[in-house]
């Protein structure tokens, strides 16, 4: 016979208590492992090394200025255990380094059609214990340099196995993580209130802290009271203009891999010759039909409005028309947005007769020697927080690339309007700034002072040297201060 209702509930609630038990003992059980774990591992004797872990939950070949924290860390002596995720290869800077270790956390990918709160819970707890497992498994370490966004479960499990060790946790501020859920869910949603209140309080538990611009290290004091050092973004010293021989050499890898396919209609006949260069007698100079060459790249998320470029081809496209020219808009990077941006431009593609988007994914190096080759840089990065700044940009000037950049309140520490870049709001002012930054029609705006950008912004291997590497030397075992 079936159950009376209330003799069901009762049930029913006692086994969701059974249940809340069980798991009240499980989390105690591996909390006290983990205690015990680190305990253990904080009473083994220095390594002969400081060991420093650079901890970045991404993808690694995908975040460049960690890559650079840690080739800097191992040209100064130091161990670095780098931890993030696999996926696109890093830097052979990275990759060739005997000091340099490579970590992977797998992550783990629950159902799409699960609510987007359960995913998130579930890869939270999936992310929580893989990176606990890596650092108890993995040396001692004398500071935890963390990568914020993403805060969760980073800054906790870091703030944990640091205090355990004896290790400094510095994390290294690049937006806000709250900022960028709030893309998502809004402002006012309970999860954006809870996780700007989790990452302003273990922020204030670092031992020390970077910040990528002067407006976020102002916010960082005046609003979560967390002291921070601002290492503005530097090129590396890949980003630099590209000799017409390895362009020629580089066009000519992208067209036999397939590429450049959509621009076949173009594309000389000849084999000595490229869209953009050509070979004669052993020489190689530019192509007499050779486009303009604009790029930009992307992570195709929500605080990018690729949708503005395209408002703006039709006009570009006249200028371009007007004035017997061609232009060619490569845009390198993976993301969700993506396809519905190819689908878009798909369906103007018929009203285009002088301009051309590509949308790639290149190798990190095959993307340094193809920005040194464009003539233009473009970026729509608005930033949710309003207080980073597009790393992009920074290597667009160290390529020697003047910069068309979406306007927000942080972008003038990095571009200047009318000096090494133009800085537009709506899609007509981004076509006058495409079409005035190369000389293709003349509009009321300024003419650039350096035209080659900012080919003399400091590196990043001078930049880290001054900024970064005396406070991080400064949390490193006192026996271990001197530089390597």
């Amino acid at each position: 016979f079936p159950l009376p209702y209330h003799a069901l509930m009762n049930r029913m609630m006692y086994m969701m208590s059974l249940l809340f038990q069980a798991a009240c003992v499980a989390a105690v059980l591996c909390l006290l492992l983990v205690l015990l774990v680190a305990w253990y591992r904080s009473n083994l004797p220095a390594s002969a090394q400081p060991h420093v872990a650079v901890i970045v939950l991404g993808d690694i070949g995908r975040s460049p200025r960690m890559q650079y924290h840690a080739t800097s860390l191992a040209k100064h002596g130091c161990e670095v255990s780098l931890i993030g995720y696999a996926g696109a290869q890093p830097t052979s800077d990275v990759l060739n380094n005997p000091r340099i270790h490579i970590r992977h956390i797998v992550p783990v990918d629950p159902p799409p059609s699960l609510p987007f709160t359960i995913r998130a819970g579930l890869k939270v707890l999936s992310l929580l214990s893989g990176l606990l497992r890596l650092l108890l498994s993995g040396p001692r370490f004398d500071v935890l340099l963390v990568q914020n966004p993403p805060a969760v479960p980073t800054l906790v499990i870091a703030r944990l196995i640091a205090t355990l060790q004896a290790a400094s946790l510095i994390i290294d501020f690049h937006n806000f993580g709250y900022s960028l859920l709030a893309l998502k869910l809004g402002e006012t949603h309970l999860l954006v209130q809870a996780h700007l209140l989790y990452e302003r309080v273990f922020g204030r538990m670092a031992d020390d802290a970077f910040c990528v611009t002067v407006q976020m290290q102002s916010r960082l004091a005046d609003r979560w009271h967390v002291r921070a050092t601002p290492l503005h973004d530097r090129p590396a010293a890949m980003f630099r203009p590209t000799a017409l021989q390895e362009q020629h050499v580089l066009f000519q890898k992208l067209r036999k891999e397939g590429l450049l396919d959509a621009l076949s209609e173009w594309w000389p006949k000849e084999e000595c010759e490229t869209l953009f260069t050509q070979l004669f007698q052993g020489e190689t100079s530019r192509s007499s039909c050779r486009p303009h060459l604009i790029i930009s790249s992307t992570s195709w998320t929500p605080d990018e409005d690729f949708g503005q470029l395209l408002e703006a081809l039709p006009t570009f496209n006249r200028d371009l028309a007007k004035a017997a020219k061609r232009a060619v808009v490569v845009v390198t990077g993976k993301g969700e947005l993506r396809q519905q941006f190819e689908e878009r431009y798909a369906a103007m593609l018929h009203q285009l007769d002088a301009v051309r988007v590509l949308t790639l994914w290149l190798s990190f190096a095959d993307y340094a020697l193809l920005l040194g080759s464009a003539d233009l840089g473009l970026s729509l990065h608005t930033s949710s927080s309003g207080d980073d700044l597009p790393m992009k940009v920074v290597d667009m000037f160290g390529a020697g690339l003047p910069v068309c950049a979406r306007s927000f309140a942080a972008l003038p520490e990095l571009v200047r309007h009318g000096e090494n870049g133009f800085a537009f709001t709506s899609s007509e002012e981004l076509s006058q700034s495409l079409s005035h930054a190369l000389g293709v029609a003349t509009y009321n705006l300024p003419q650039l002072k350096s035209t080659a950008g900012e080919r003399k912004l400091n590196g990043w291997d001078e930049n880290w040297d001054e900024i970064a590497w005396p406070l991080i030397q400064s949390h490193l075992h006192p026996s271990r201060r001197k530089d390597q």
